[in-house]
Formats: C-alpha cells, sequence, structure tokens
C-alpha cells in the first residue's frame, strides 16, 4: 500500500525574478552584433554568457536578487565591464555597452598595442599583427578599411619572385613579396592618401614577414598592402629602392599563416600579376596580442 503524506506548512514565497538586458554600440551609435556578453557574480565568478543579436541587443532572463558585473567583449577591442549592477525585487536593470571608436587602433591597458587582423583567403587564413602603439597613422588607416569591409572581395593580386623579378643592383636587389587591394568595385569610396610613417620614426623594418604598404610618392599610400618574403633593407628609410630614400611604411607582421603567404606567391602570374587573383574573402579583427 503506498502511503501519501502531505506536510502542511506556510507558503514557500520565492523572490520575482529579475533581468538585466540593454544594447551594445560604437562611438557612433551604431549596434554591434555578435559580441560576447557575460554575466558575473560580483566576486568575478561567470554566471552565464551570451551574444548580441543583429540590433546590439541583449538579455539574461531570470536573475536573482544580487549584486553582478556585466563584461561586454570583441575580438580586437578592449573588454568593457559594467561594476556594481544591482538587481532588487525583481526588477528590470538596464546595462548598455559601448567599446569606443571602431576606426580607431586599440591599445588596452598593460598591452602592447597590437591586434590582429585576419585576412581569409581560398588558400586559406593570413594572421597579421597591426602595431597600432609604433605606426599608429598607418595602422589606423589600414583599420579603417578592415572595419568598413573594403578587403572583402579584394585580392592579392601580384607576387614577385626570382622568375618575374627583374634585379638591378645595387638599388634593387630581388624581391619578393605578395601585394593585395581592396574590392574593385569599392576603389572609388576609398579613403584620402596618408602620411608616410617612415621606418626611422617607427622603428618597425622591412624583415621577413613584415606588412607594409605599397606607394608611389611619398605620403600617397591609400589600401594597397604587401608582405614580404624575404628581407628589404633597400625598403627602409635611406634604402634606395624608391628614388626618393625615403622608404616604405611598415606596420606589422605575419603571425600566422606565412605557408600560405608563399602558397599565393607560387600561384600562376603573367608577368608580376597573379593570373587569376587570389580572392580575400574577409578581413577582420581578431584576438589582441599581448
Amino acid at each position: 500500500m503506498l502511503w501519501l503524506v502531505w506536510l502542511v506548512g506556510a507558503p514557500v514565497t520565492q523572490a520575482p525574478a529579475g533581468e538585466i538586458a540593454g544594447r551594445v554600440g560604437d562611438a557612433a551609435g551604431a549596434a554591434i552584433a555578435h559580441l560576447t556578453v557575460t554575466l558575473l557574480r560580483a566576486d568575478g565568478s561567470p554566471l552565464d554568457t551570451l551574444v548580441t543579436s543583429a540590433s546590439g541587443e541583449y538579455r539574461f532572463a531570470s536573475v536573482p536578487d544580487g549584486r553582478y558585473r556585466v563584461e561586454f567583449r570583441l575580438p580586437g577591442y578592449c573588454p568593457v565591464t559594467e561594476d556594481r549592477v544591482v538587481v532588487s525585487g525583481g526588477a528590470h536593470v538596464t546595462v548598455n555597452g559601448s567599446i569606443g571608436d571602431r576606426a580607431s587602433p586599440v591599445r588596452c591597458p598593460g598591452s602592447s598595442g597590437q591586434l590582429v587582423v585576419r585576412v581569409e583567403t581560398t588558400l586559406g587564413n593570413i594572421d597579421l599583427a597591426v602595431d597600432s602603439a609604433r605606426a599608429p597613422v598607418t595602422s589606423l588607416n589600414f583599420l579603417k578599411y578592415v572595419d568598413s569591409h573594403f578587403y572583402d572581395g579584394g585580392r592579392f593580386h601580384r607576387a614577385t619572385r626570382a622568375d618575374n623579378y627583374a634585379v638591378l643592383l645595387p638599388n634593387r636587389p630581388l624581391l619578393e613579396c605578395i601585394q593585395a587591394g581592396i574590392n574593385p568595385d569599392r576603389r572609388a569610396e576609398g579613403f584620402p592618401p596618408i602620411p608616410l610613417e617612415r621606418t626611422t620614426v617607427t622603428g618597425i623594418t622591412h624583415i621577413v614577414g613584415t606588412l607594409s604598404m605599397a606607394r608611389g610618392a611619398p605620403d600617397s599610400a591609400t589600401s594597397d598592402f604587401f608582405i614580404l618574403l624575404n628581407a628589404q633593407p633597400s625598403l627602409d628609410f635611406g634604402g634606395k629602392r624608391f628614388d626618393d630614400a625615403q622608404g616604405a611604411a611598415a606596420f606589422g607582421r605575419v603571425v600566422a599563416g606565412m605557408d600560405i603567404v608563399r602558397k599565393i606567391q607560387q600561384q600562376p602570374v603573367q608577368g608580376q600579376s597573379l593570373t587569376p587573383p587570389v580572392l580575400i574573402v574577409s578581413a577582420h579583427r581578431s584576438e589582441s596580442v599581448e
């Protein structure tokens, strides 16, 4: 026989659950989708994580009364934390976030001032560490093109190597590089040329894996960049690859994907033009380099 025992006592009153919600944008007010939002206890232990919607919104439901922290993270940007968030009596608490100016280089306190841009191509990915601490003008220009998606649909269009480069010593030794540009359909939308940041100012020299800007005359660089596969002191300030001896603006380095750089360099060419060009599927900020 099954006995059912009912325990009668004072009703249990459960405190209503609240919620923490809000919207995340940049300095211009534009919504940021797919940004990671983490809800943490006051002691820093995480409770829940989600990502923002297409409209930049997020919502943590069923949050018990207490003190919390809300952390916003987007690869390539400094994390932002809102402290002392209090939920009481089942209240709805609004916590909006901003990651600042998306067009600016990022230098988080205690970091090296470098961040990674991932260039996804049809032959594989290349990760570029952009040195905004030492080359702020060139980095800012490059990141403006990245953040505005100009390189999506762009292409690596040039490759130089021993079988297609005319050596002219002493000023123009063998140059091994690949060069890329923005989506040609968007060229009319490009930004103005930038001042040349010389290697004597930045301290970034042209060695294997260096990321640098293509140019004609000084102060003429816009969006084309190149990656070196051999050392080129001739491109540093004082080198005579350019007749003006001002050099090129180096502003970063390859941190992953040099095998893809070499693969691109070895593709078929007509003269120095890759035939066909290697498509850039996407270029976007990735994790910062500490």
